[in-house]
């Protein structure tokens, strides 16, 4: 079965080093079937690159600015000139050259689907959303029912991390109503969110990999430092955000991820290669501990009695007198908090000789 895979699976991972890609091109051989990519798809694919490039040199331009109005005697390079457009161009010949396809795998989008488009936007018809929107999702549909009519087999699946307008109720699982529109024309269309769901759909059975061969040979060392790694690089404000506070507390910004980490295997799944190569794929949920530093704010009541001197208007004489006398005083005061989120990181191991070779963390989400 021929495939599509969307522009938002390949902007995950730019350089696609995701090991399931190599899982995809080695089905595609076993099977005798073809990648293919809408021309809308290798267009947005190339606008995202592109875009991605400008803002880092940006970055880059602006951080060695920043440097060099520090520096008294060090002096930088100058920064290289880079043609944006140019290695635009050059992505799309490395993601042809990394994938296996060429021209013959575009498919270009026909001029005469444009009525179609207007009359579902009009209708809010899926996979335009309520608002009318989503115009590229909506010629990408058009081109994949136009290629399955065309194919002898009659049946394409599509790989997009775009479940709202593609899915039901967020599954694997074609909507509805773009199903019963696909089988009306006599086609099949199979549907996923990511590549790990396509592996794990077309996963292999290999009798000497189950759980107790995996908590015996995986290092879940390598597994809690991966992921260490990784969450003390990018998670800091997501924890934050999560952290249980009361009314008149709230976060400085500091978070500091402790040692604890904790890692229990949830699911695996296993695609063996034509060259004899394994890719184990595994599921592991992880529990941490951050330490949350809180800005908590104290009202304290310092109001008091207090004896005055008051002129007595009838004598003229002065009186003692206890007046009250109100007063406030709001500190803010500085504590901590252990927060203990959960996490789930997918991971792809490489088995040669059944042994281990390689790890790598490809995906996570809160557990």
């Amino acid at each position: 079965m021929d495939i599509i895979i969307d522009a938002n699976i390949i902007r995950r991972d730019l350089k696609l080093n995701d090991k399931n890609f190599e899982i995809v091109i080695d089905y595609l051989k076993r099977t005798n079937s073809q990648l293919i990519f809408p021309s809308i798809v290798l267009d947005e694919v190339k606008g995202l690159y592109k875009r991605a490039l400008t803002e880092r040199y940006v970055e880059f331009k602006k951080s060695k600015e920043k440097l060099e109005s520090t520096f008294l005697f060090a002096e930088l390079p100058k920064i290289p000139e880079i043609d944006i457009e140019a290695d635009s161009e050059k992505y799309i010949e490395f993601i042809h050259s990394k994938l296996g396809t060429a021209e013959k795998n575009i498919i270009p989008y026909k001029n005469e689907f444009l009525p179609e488009l207007v009359k579902r936007a009009v209708e809010r018809k899926k996979p335009l959303d309520g608002n009318g929107q989503q115009f590229r999702d909506g010629l990408l549909w058009l081109t994949i029912l136009d290629y399955a009519k065309s194919i002898e087999d009659k049946r394409v699946t599509l790989i997009s991390d775009n479940p709202k307008d593609f899915s039901e109720k967020g599954e694997n699982k074609l909507s509805l109503d773009l199903d019963a529109e696909a089988k009306k024309l006599g086609i099949e269309i199979k549907y996923f969110k990511r590549l790990s769901d396509f592996v794990k759909e077309h996963a292999s059975e290999i009798e000497f990999i189950n759980k107790d061969w995996i908590e015996k040979n995986v290092d879940f060392n390598v597994i809690d430092k991966l992921f260490g790694e990784f969450l003390s690089d990018t998670q800091e404000e997501g924890v934050l955000e999560y952290t249980d506070l009361d009314s008149n507390e709230e976060t400085s910004g500091y978070a500091n991820r402790t040692d604890y980490i904790n890692s229990n295997l949830m699911e695996f799944y296993i695609y063996e290669k034509s060259d004899g190569k394994i890719l184990l794929n595994i599921e592991v949920e992880f529990e941490t501990e951050y330490e949350i530093e809180i800005i908590r704010t104290v009202e304290r009541d310092t109001s008091r009695y207090d004896y005055r001197y008051i002129t007595n208007p009838r004598t003229g004489e002065p009186d003692l007198d206890m007046v009250f006398i109100p007063d406030y005083i709001v500190d803010q005061e500085y504590d901590y908090k252990y927060n203990h989120p959960k996490f789930r990181g997918q991971f792809v191991l490489t088995i040669e000789d059944k042994k281990i070779t390689d790890y790598e963390l490809k995906d996570w989400d809160w557990g």
